[in-house]
């Protein structure tokens, strides 16, 4: 007989005494008997809403009944799904390393190649490594050395390099000489990238509303799949742009659809455990990117062993579940009972009696030809569709804009730094979950972005003052710890905003605005120009504002009946 591994069965006694502990605390959110899913409660617009909607609110949530709000099977599912997150979060991250800048100089001539390249520079090259200085036939390496050289004024542009290879291997700035007049392309492959996210996020979300969110999460990991592994064989700087277009669009498209299917797995209180616990991966994910860096320095190298793991999820499909809510939503009764009786069965759960006159009682949210995008701005779901895209440009540019510019920062070892401020956001993930049960959503996201507004701000004015390396560290952690709460509290609040026939569409949807500001991360540090501090001081204002903004939209977490959203009578 086989033994148990001690170390193991202690982390799986840890795993379940740790959720069960979360289960035991908190408040309990309010499940509307339709969707069954949190969805955003305020009181209704008049007396026989308020009624219709009370009713609905003290019918079973059948789902929950069947299944349990929490179990072994969605303990396993939420796990699995948060694997998802692993390779998106590479390819978004890889650039840091990828397409780090590098010095470099004009490439030596054959007969200076045994010359000290600072010699060179000085020499060679002193209106900046982009002007050449004219070499005749008289300058040699001992001249340049015993300074006896002609200061020739005269000068051409360089068309050939050479790299410093002492901290990094070969780039796709090396590889394709995106320097001097083609610097700015570097900015262009990300930001072309992030065009994609965000026409990912509201392509991505109204797809899966309309077919599914397991379809479109399976779809999509093999299209990413296909495009890392195409993204090697590229041998132009075009057909690399194009790749990471593509693989923007798909890549969010994946981390929503395993987010909000997580999400609709669980009941209750677990909503926020199972939402948080999606994004564990992040922090993890950069810390291996980082370290894989120091062993992989070119970049081709990286990219195969970092897409290598997202190849092996596509065996999940046989594993993963469709969401019974959604199936539910759209009237596929029988579907969604097959999946809840395995799902009972795995958390060793009897069947109710009655389940399939509960499941009968249920009827469609609405059509699936009414789920569309004009939803999104209709009725009290406008207010919130516009605040929430306020709010999510806002924090991805905070989020964004201090996780992809470390090495603008100029603290030292980038690979240090990047392991630093990814471990921070671990403590801040693991923070969420008893905030948004015990304090809300709307106040701790305020709170959040202040925070590291503030942090921003104080980083500045150390610079100028004390300009010591470990000040602008602790300040960069306290704002990445604040940001990174942010950035696992208001994908939860914004899905419990929005029903189920529109949800992924409405998650995917504040992705465009998020896109529009990951497009502006790339020339947020060009501000540095006017002055030093307008980089920092632009996402300390932004960040405040997002927080404010968010006071606007209602509270998810108070107990009160559920609101409606307009129909195609304009009913609410």
């Amino acid at each position: 007989m086989r033994q148990r591994h001690p170390i193991s069965e202690t982390l799986k006694m840890t795993i379940i005494m740790g959720l069960y502990f979360l289960h035991d605390c908190g408040q309990d959110f309010h499940m509307c008997a339709h969707t069954y899913i949190v969805i955003p409660n305020q009181h209704p617009l008049n007396e026989k809403a308020h009624a219709a909607s009370t009713e609905a609110v003290n019918e079973p949530d059948v789902v929950s009944l069947t299944v349990g709000d929490y179990g072994r099977w969605q303990l396993l599912m939420t796990f699995l799904l948060s694997l998802f997150s692993f390779p998106c979060t590479f390819h978004i991250y890889l650039p840091t390393f990828t397409a780090r800048e590098t010095k470099f100089w004009c490439r030596r001539p054959d007969n200076f190649s045994d010359l000290d390249v600072q010699e060179w520079i000085n020499y060679s090259q002193p209106k900046g490594n982009c002007l050449i200085r004219n070499i005749t036939s008289e300058i040699t390496t001992a001249s340049i050395l015993n300074h006896t050289a002609p200061l020739i004024d005269s000068f051409m542009p360089c068309k050939e390099w050479e790299w410093d290879r002492s901290e990094v291997g070969n780039t796709i700035i090396s590889e394709w000489n995106l320097v001097c007049d083609r610097a700015n392309l570097t900015n262009l492959a990300e930001m072309v990238f992030l065009v994609g996210v965000g026409i990912g996020g509201v392509v991505g979300g109204w797809v899966s509303d309309k077919f599914g969110r397991k379809r479109i999460l399976m779809g999509m990991l093999v299209a990413q799949s296909a495009l890392a592994i195409l993204s090697l064989l590229v041998r132009s700087y075009a057909q690399y742009v194009i790749v990471r277009l593509v693989m923007g669009l798909v890549s969010v498209s994946v981390v929503y659809a395993a987010f909000v299917l997580a999400v609709e797995l669980v009941g209750g209180k677990w909503v926020t455990v199972a939402g948080v616990c999606n994004f564990f991966p992040l922090p993890v994910a950069y810390i291996i990117v980082s370290l894989l860096s120091l062993v992989l320095p070119n970049w081709r190298d990286l990219q195969l062993a970092l897409s290598l793991p997202g190849c092996l999820l596509i065996f999940l499909w046989c594993v993963l579940p469709e969401s019974p809510r959604w199936l539910l939503s759209m009237g596929r009764t029988q579907e969604a009972k097959a999946i809840l009786e395995k799902a009972a069965k795995f958390n060793k759960r009897e069947l109710p009696v009655d389940l399939d006159k509960l499941l009968m009682l249920n009827k469609p949210e609405m059509s699936q030809g009414d789920s569309s995008v004009s939803l999104l701005f209709k009725g009290p779901i406008l207010k919130r569709t516009i605040c929430l895209a306020l709010a999510w440009f806002s924090m991805t540019i905070a989020y964004y804009g201090l996780l992809l510019n470390i090495g603008k920062f100029n603290l030292g070892n980038l690979h240090t730094t990047s392991v630093i401020l990814a471990v921070v956001e671990v403590p801040a993930i693991a923070l969420s979950i008893p905030i948004l049960l015990k304090a809300g959503r709307r106040v701790p996201i305020f709170i959040s972005m202040l925070v590291c507004g503030l942090a921003c701000i104080a980083s500045q004015l150390f610079t100028l003052s004390i300009k010591a390396e470990w000040t602008i560290i602790a300040c960069l952690m306290v704002g990445k710890f604040a940001i990174g709460s942010t950035n696992m509290m208001l994908p939860i609040f914004t899905a419990e905003l929005y029903p189920t026939v529109i949800r992924n569409l409405g998650v995917g949807g504040s992705q465009l605005s998020a896109g529009v500001a990951l497009i502006c991360i790339p020339y947020l540090w060009k501000l540095a120009t006017l002055t030093p501090q307008v980089p920092m001081a632009t996402i300390a204002a932004l960040s405040a504002l997002g927080g404010a903004i968010v006071l606007f939209l209602p509270e998810t977490a108070i107990s009160s009946p559920p609101e409606q959203i307009p129909a195609n009578n304009g009913k609410l």
